[in-house]
């Protein structure tokens, strides 16, 4: 049974998204708790936000390898002057 590539690619980035929702959702818990200032608030703010940092950061890199971001380069436009003449 093999996947093919924009199958696994999908599949990485619906676990990247529920992670970045669910750190989100666990920042926010910890707001309308009112756990903020205690040791067990500060240390879910802080598991919270390195979880949405680790999947943001893995979401960005793999849309970028991707070419989900950023403009494309074509070979004519970065060398216009070599296509000119």
């Amino acid at each position: 049974m093999s996947e093919n590539s924009s199958s696994g690619i999908l599949t990485v980035v619906g676990v990247g998204l529920f992670i970045l929702a669910v750190s989100v959702i666990g920042v926010v818990a910890d707001f309308l708790f009112d756990l903020k200032l205690d040791m067990d608030g500060l240390l879910l703010i802080s598991v919270c936000l390195l979880m949405a940092l680790v999947s943001a950061a893995m979401l960005f890199f793999l849309a970028k390898a991707q070419g989900w971001l950023g403009k494309s380069k074509s070979p004519a436009a970065t060398t216009p002057a070599a296509a000119q003449k």
